[in-house]
C-alpha cells in the first residue's frame, strides 16, 4: 500500500472515531399530553414523575416514556425525537401509564394542541 493510501486510510479511522455516531433508535408511537388534570389525573398536573415542576420552556422539549422503554433508561437523558421531518431535542423527565407499550408522549401547552397533534409514528434516538 502506497504512503498516501495509508494517511487517508488513517485519516478516515480517526474521523470515523472522533465523529459521535447515533448507534440506534426506536421506532415508536407519539402521542401528546398537557399539563392538565384531564391528561395526567394527578392531583398536581405541573409535577412530573421526576418531580420536575413544568415550565412553559418544557413545552416541546419533554417527553414520558412508557414503562417498557423507560426500563433502559435514567430521568433526565436526552434523546432525539423526528417526527415527519421534524426534529427535537427531549429530554426523559416522566413516566406513562403501563396500558400503553412502546409509545412516548409528547409535552404540549395546551389540550387543543394535543387533539390537534393526534398520534404519530416517530424515530426515537437517544444522545449520548
Amino acid at each position: 500500500m502506497s504512503p498516501i493510501l495509508k494517511r487517508l486510510a488513517l485519516a478516515a479511522c480517526v474521523l470515523s472515531v472522533a465523529l459521535p455516531v447515533q448507534a440506534y433508535g426506536f421506532q415508536v408511537r407519539v402521542s401528546a399530553y398537557a399539563a392538565d388534570p384531564h391528561c395526567t389525573k394527578r392531583v398536581h398536573p405541573h409535577i412530573t414523575a421526576s418531580d420536575h415542576r413544568i415550565t412553559r420552556r418544557d413545552y416541546y422539549r419533554l417527553i414520558a416514556l412508557s414503562p417498557d422503554l423507560a426500563r433502559r433508561f435514567k430521568f433526565g437523558e436526552r434523546f432525539r425525537l423526528q417526527i415527519n421531518h421534524k426534529v427535537y431535542n427531549v429530554r426523559y423527565l416522566d413516566k406513562m401509564p403501563k396500558c400503553k407499550p412502546g409509545r412516548v408522549d409528547f409535552l404540549l401547552p395546551s389540550i387543543r394542541s394535543c387533539k390537534k397533534f393526534g398520534i404519530k409514528e416517530a424515530m426515537l434516538t437517544p444522545i449520548k
